[in-house]
């Protein structure tokens, strides 16, 4: 709450805003004196983060005072672009860049909006961005480098296991943790604090963690049991874990897969459902003898398991399928592709089992519940490789297995169930989201694939909810996917690209390929290096964003158990340095200026669901003040408008209910376990790929998962026999922090984060001591000199990189040069995309000398 103490000549401030340090939207309280800035720090008792900030956002003070900022709108004068090009800035009017910036915008529009390609990770933006983006007519959006390693293999599968964006543990309940290459619960990650605090008390009553990474992480550091393992091997792990489970020990839930999942529905010779004349998707009554349809009133009791015969053919269940084909991962075949001992596995599975406590419940708020105290997350490390659906997948049956999927204990899922909607029952009875706030497509059971319209080809990706990292490749060979027109214009604001997804020569070549470029910075970096216009963009705490807008919000700053449904304001602490201005004002202004406002404010108040008497009026113009004011009283009623959120700085809406944290129980949406609908896409793609000459690989469209070698692991020449894997640090998130000298200073106290790690025993069998300097280089040319870091918490086979280093073009000079950057040596191509997910395969071979 705001409040202001004058002493003397001093006026003290307090004022709550949200910190973006992050992309978790932790709520701050910001103290001013005589209008500065002079500290920062949580607001007590205010949600997601409830008091508590990491020291991105202590320091986030450092970056609004950033003496770096870019504070006027430059014009570049040399035409010649490239990653080591001086662009030769010239200062110029905020008038005159837009008549500029208006005059291009006019002309692609009427010659093709789809010419337009927007790039940003202001996910706080996100709903206003796209009004201008469906207005102007372009369907070419990308949140960056978050779409190439990320999401790609945690999204579309937090979708099929909950019917949300995004999953997360319940620490709260859960006494078995596993992590496969992320940090829930160890200040990374979405949910970080809150996540953070409950793993506090959960570590406390004695929870176990596991940690599969080939890292020794700071989440693999306090866990009771760190799993070395091979990059890109996780699915196999999983596969093994969960063939160990119900061929080996036989622990699985039984009642769950019947009722929750459709590992009863029968599958025929030709890989398919056995359906009924009505198309529906049967099961074996074993009392009555016969098949009957899934959703037969009172059939809740069909075989498990077992072969029959229906429709004049031999048939299984899908789950006596999924045995059978779960059963060649062997803890001994695991062990040679994984590198994790046979006994591991075992243990594991069989800890992970007996944890699971199946048959047992639970009573919160009156509600009996299943109780499942199991829980395994996974994110980048896992499926940042070229086979990322299906080790997404693996790991998430292993949740599955056991029936610890949105019931107390297990995983749960962000916001499919709550205000905003409910998760229910789609074709074939499977599982599909109900929040109409989503903002993310979730095909299902698929999308029709089509020859493609967007740059990113997302209609050749009829499985997954995006296809981000096949867009430059889409501007860089638009006739080879038969793409009908060209880009001319990029809008770039608070992503890196250039720096931040991989191989910058080819994606610099990629940039060059589009005329004019606008970049909204207040910093300069490898980016906006290549852009035509740079305007001054405003720190977060000099711009206004009501964090309801933000589709992302709901699933990051989501109530964990006995928590609120609750929503914070990011509003200006002081005036804008110099000329800077919020750049979706800027957009408005163009909207503007081209005659399109009021179709931008139509599309704001369909996809920001503003409500009567608050939609925008399309005949008016508002201030930004006052369109931010009737976006919050359409959700929150005339009481809790700007005014309240300025004051407060948040707002607790309702009580995240039992039913809205643990849906399962209570709505008839099956889980898939096998993937019919993966074939029937497969087989649809192969189709409409084929009519278009292009050689796309569709093997992994199949209804039963596997685990599939990286091309790393396919590189026959022993000198390269180290993989090279990039780790999160805790303090740096993207490239922004880099531009922070609190941050920096931490990185040269540190003495780790600008080296790279090396396994002790690995380093003396190749004569590399602690300290020395050595090449890194790929079988592709690619090369690196780096600092040599010797540390028994590193697979053998592994070298490890931290964050984002090694950069070249910061507004920080301090930051310049120093550590290695991990993502030059990542291959950008083609060859090395998830055909099925769109996620960049981040699996690099390397070997090692001294330099």
């Amino acid at each position: 709450m705001q409040k202001a103490v004058t002493h003397q000549a001093e006026v003290e401030e307090w004022i709550p805003t949200v910190c973006d340090m992050c992309y978790n939207s932790c709520t701050i309280n910001v103290k001013k004196v005589n209008g500065k800035v002079m500290k920062v720090e949580g607001l007590p008792g205010a949600p997601p983060n409830f008091g508590v900030i990491c020291a991105k956002g202590n320091a986030a003070i450092m970056n609004l005072y950033n003496p770096h900022r870019i504070t006027k709108p430059l014009m570049r004068t040399n035409t010649e672009k490239g990653t080591d090009i001086d662009p030769k800035w010239k200062e110029i009017s905020w008038d005159d860049a837009l008549n500029i910036i208006v005059e291009k915008f006019k002309k692609v529009r009427a010659d093709d909006p789809r010419k337009l390609i927007a790039a940003t990770f202001d996910t706080y933006s996100f709903v206003p961005l796209r009004a201008f983006l469906s207005a102007y007519g372009t369907p070419n959006f990308t949140a960056g480098p978050a779409g190439y390693f990320c999401g790609n293999g945690v999204h579309p599968v937090a979708y099929t296991m909950t019917g949300s964006l995004d999953v997360h543990p319940d620490l709260k309940y859960c006494n078995y943790f596993m992590l496969f290459g992320n940090q829930f619960g160890f200040v990374t990650n979405a949910n970080a604090m809150p996540l953070s605090l409950e793993m506090a008390d959960a570590r406390t009553r004695g929870i176990k963690i596991v940690t599969v990474d080939p890292v020794l992480s700071n989440a693999a550091a306090q866990s009771d049991r760190w799993v070395p393992i091979k990059p890109g091997t996780d699915a196999a792990f999983a596969l093994g874990l969960i063939n160990v489970l119900v061929n080996e020990v036989g622990i699985y839930d039984k009642q769950f897969l019947a009722k929750h999942t459709n590992a009863a529905y029968l599958v025929g010779p030709d890989e398919y459902y056995v359906r009924d004349p009505d198309g529906k998707p049967m099961m074996w009554d074993p009392k009555e003898g016969k098949p009957m349809p899934y959703d037969t009133p009172g059939f809740d009791d069909p075989a498990l398991e077992g072969s029959y015969t229906a429709n004049d053919m031999p048939v299984k269940t899908a789950f006596q399928i999924f045995k059978e084909h779960v059963a060649s991962y062997t803890p001994e075949k695991v062990e040679q592709i994984t590198g994790v001992p046979g006994q591991t596995t075992r243990t594991v599975a069989k800890e992970w089992g007996e944890s699971a406590q199946i048959g047992k419940t639970i009573t919160i708020d009156g509600k009996v519940l299943p109780h499942r105290p199991v829980c395994a997350t996974w994110y980048r490390g896992a499926i940042a490789h070229k086979h990322a659906m299906h080790s997404g997948l693996a790991i998430a049956l292993l949740n599955v297995i056991v029936g610890a999927v949105d019931v107390p204990g297990g995983l749960l899922n962000a916001n499919s169930a709550g205000p905003f909607g409910f998760p229910k029952d789609g074709p074939d009875g499977i599982l599909t989201p109900g929040n109409k706030y989503s903002h993310m497509r979730y095909p299902h059971p698929y999308s029709k694939p089509k020859e493609p319209e967007t740059l990113e080809l997302v209609e050749l990706f009829p499985v997954s909810v995006y296809a981000r990292a096949m867009l430059w490749l889409g501007v860089l060979e638009p006739d080879r996917f038969k793409i009908p027109y060209k880009p001319e214009i990029l809008i770039q604001c608070r992503t890196n690209m250039i720096a931040n997804t991989a191989d910058p020569q080819v994606m610099g070549e990629a940039f060059k390929k589009v005329p004019f470029i606008l970049s909204f910075a207040d910093h300069h970096n490898e980016s906006t290096q290549f852009a035509d216009i740079v305007l001054p963009d405003t720190h977060s705490m000099e711009r206004l964003v009501p964090m309801a807008m933000n589709p992302y919000v709901q699933f990051r700053a989501v109530p964990l158990p006995g928590g609120q449904w609750a929503f914070n304001l990011q509003q200006p602490i002081v005036e804008p340095l110099g000329e800077s201005k919020y750049w979706i004002e800027v957009l408005f202004e163009i909207a503007e200026r081209m005659g399109m406002l009021s179709e931008v404010y139509a599309v704001m108040n369909s996809a920001g669901h503003f409500t009567k008497p608050y939609s925008l009026d399309l005949d008016k113009k508002y201030t930004w003040e006052e369109i931010c004011d009737r976006w919050l009283k359409s959700w929150f009623g005339e009481e809790h408008g700007l005014e309240y959120f300025k004051k407060h700085g948040y707002l607790n809406f309702k009580k995240r209910t039992v039913e809205e944290l643990y849906p399962k129980t209570f709505h008839k949406g099956r889980i898939p376990i096998y993937f019919e609908h993966f074939k029937r896409a497969g087989e649809d793609l192969k189709k409409v790929t084929d009519r278009m000459g292009l050689d796309w690989d569709t093997s992994d469209y199949t209804p039963l998962l596997d685990w599939k070698p990286c091309r790393s692991h396919e590189v026959k020449d022993p000198e390269f026999d180290l993989w090279m894997v990039n780790h999160k640090l805790t303090f740096f998130t993207f490239t922004f922090s880099a531009e922070n000298p609190w941050l920096n200073e931490m990185c040269d106290r540190d003495g780790k984060v600008f080296n790279v790690g090396i396994n002790a025993e690995t380093a003396g069998k190749k004569g590399i001591k602690n300290g020395d300097l050595v090449w890194l280089e790929t079988p592709y040319g690619r090369k690196a000199k780096a600092v040599a870091r010797l540390t028994q918490g590193i697979h053998p086979e592994v070298i490890s990189v931290p964050g984002v280093f090694g950069r070249w073009m910061t507004g920080n000079p301090e930051i310049r040069g120093k550590g290695v950057h991990f993502n030059s040596m990542i291959s950008y191509a083609f060859e090395d995309m998830d055909k099925v997910s769109a996620a960049l395969d981040a699996c690099v071979k390397i070997k090692i000398y001294k330099a």
